[in-house]
């Protein structure tokens, strides 16, 4: 069956070989077939390997450094060895699935694999699949568990009095991470980068975070966009008035570090996450709470769940919090709604009862709902 590529006289001519005239004849009616609905594949892109196709595929990818460096740890130790070898149309969904679970039994969490890793290998064959290298994706066929957030604990989260005794337990000129993450829900690298020309009129514009990457004389805290965004992408978050005090307070007493930013080292540069988290973990003990298991993001969880307490919409504390969907923050905060259950019952008993939904809760014919049974 000899038959030419999509482009007209100017596409590339190809034949192929079949057992029957049938075959034959039906091959070439699906590639006209495939042409004219412009899902045409060519028969040799498909067969590059997967580590070939990885290597110029990330090549290709405009992405932080970071990120790059996420998706190279994937690759090399990870997607080469499992399939690597394979043509690229050859690899199935249950090589997708065999990988996975290969990574999970070799220590990887769940969470790890089917999660994050998920999100390279799937642009991986997206791509194949855009590129026409390939029908359809393995991984979209793939039956992957769906991997939920963490719901977290409101039982486990440090209290006020707590959050004040590890502010006060902190070096002194580190007092003002512990308010500006717990008052203001802000990441641990969000808060590095934090400068005193963010602030205007009770509002905190969160431009970058700084990301700790390893170079050649050693790790380096660099900028980077902010996360689930792209560069020149921002998120505002309100400032309670007592974390705007203590942040001029801070002012005042230790000044500014190097390009006006709030959190400084001592010889005024940059301070790495890790050594950040030293410091926090030193002052939980110091502050009498050394058997919690509290992190610095913890205090992220205790702005969430304090709004989210308080009254204040989910929809908000997502935006607040830089999630990017508001399905994220209703799988990690959602139960913390305050009194939901209460509201249902209320609701539904006036309901049920043939009372008015809103308004003072008084007896109405208008809007109601009989109770099954009753006329």
């Amino acid at each position: 069956m000899r038959y030419r590529e999509p482009g007209g006289r100017v596409g590339r001519q190809r034949e192929k070989s079949f057992p029957s005239k049938r075959e034959a004849v039906d091959y070439g009616i699906k590639v006209e077939n495939d042409k004219r609905e412009h899902v045409c594949l060519d028969s040799d892109a498909g067969k590059i390997l997967v580590r070939e196709y990885a290597i110029d595929w990330l090549a290709r990818r405009s992405i932080r450094d970071t990120t790059r460096a996420n998706y190279t740890r994937f690759v090399d130790p990870h997607l080469t060895p499992h399939i690597g070898g394979k043509p690229l149309i050859a690899v199935t969904s249950r090589d997708i699935e065999t990988m996975c679970k290969a990574m999970v039994d070799g220590g990887l969490s769940r969470r790890t694999v089917y999660q994050s890793l998920m999100v390279p290998l799937r642009s991986l064959f997206d791509s194949a699949v855009t590129e026409k290298r390939i029908p359809e994706s393995p991984v979209a066929l793939a039956a992957l568990p769906r991997i939920r957030a963490n719901r977290v604990d409101e039982k486990s989260l440090p209290d006020e009095k707590a959050v004040r005794a590890i502010a006060k337990a902190i070096r002194s000129d580190w007092e003002i991470s512990i308010l500006l993450m717990a008052g203001c829900g802000l990441r641990i690298g969000e808060m590095l980068a934090v400068r005193y020309a963010d602030f205007n009129d009770g509002m905190l514009r969160l431009r970058r975070q700084f990301v700790r990457v390893k170079r050649s004389d050693g790790y380096k805290a660099e900028l980077s966009p902010l996360k689930a965004r792209e560069e020149g992408e921002w998120r505002d978050v309100p400032v309670p008035s007592a974390v705007w005090a203590a942040v001029e307070r801070h002012v005042q007493e230790h000044g500014l570090g190097g390009d006006g930013y709030l959190l400084h080292a001592r010889h005024g540069g940059e301070v790495l996450d890790s050594n950040y988290r030293v410091e926090f973990k030193n002052a939980v003990k110091k502050a009498g709470y050394g058997d919690e298991p509290w992190t610095a993001h913890t205090l992220r969880h205790f702005f969430a769940g304090s709004a989210i307490a308080g009254g204040v919409s989910l929809l908000e504390v997502s935006r607040w919090l830089g999630h990017s969907t508001v399905q994220i923050t209703a799988d990690i905060y959602g139960h913390l709604t305050p009194d939901a259950g209460g509201k249902l019952r209320s609701v539904m008993d006036r309901v049920l009862t043939g009372a008015s939904v809103g308004g003072d809760g008084g007896e109405t014919g208008a809007g109601s709902v009989l109770v099954p049974g009753t006329t």
